[in-house]
């Protein structure tokens, strides 16, 4: 379907030009994206979260390690060092499944019919559950660091 005759048909669903059952469509239309709205916002800030805990883990284990961490015992190093290792891995793993949710395009325009809106829900519910992982292993990411920081402040 061209931008035009998309267009078109919603403004004749708008001006009432149409059926209820049509505009409930178009309705529903506007709410599955705003959904996907919400989640590129929400993705969006979850990625800067991950680069920033990316960069801090990336400079605790392979820049900093030898220097900040000399005082600690043996245990206490090779703990930060486990850790760290999978904490990066979390980030970087939160981040593969975040770049799906956010799209440029977001497939085509959607026939306003009960199919088009069948196939548009179907990507609400994907990239629901690729951003929930996301979060998920951002969070694991996020933690890993904090317990860098508690083992460094104990010991």
């Amino acid at each position: 379907m061209s931008l035009g005759r998309h267009v078109l048909d919603l403004a004749r669903i708008e001006t009432g030009a149409t059926t209820p059952d049509e505009k409930a469509r178009v309705r529903a239309l506007d709410r599955l994206n705003a959904m996907l709205g919400a989640l590129d916002s929400k993705t969006s800030v979850l990625l800067r979260f991950n680069a920033i805990v990316v960069a801090a883990l990336a400079y605790i284990v392979v820049v900093r390690t030898p220097d900040v961490f000399a005082a600690l015992n043996a245990t206490a190093r090779l703990a930060i060092l486990v850790i760290a290792h999978l904490s990066l891995a979390a980030s970087i793993i939160s981040c593969g499944f975040a770049f799906p949710v956010i799209a440029v395009q977001r497939g085509g325009l959607p026939a306003i019919d009960d199919a088009g809106l069948d196939r548009l829900g179907a990507v609400v519910a994907r990239r629901t559950r690729l951003y929930s992982w996301a979060w998920r292993f951002a969070v694991a990411g996020g933690l890993g660091f904090a317990a860098i920081i508690v083992i460094d402040i104990v010991n």
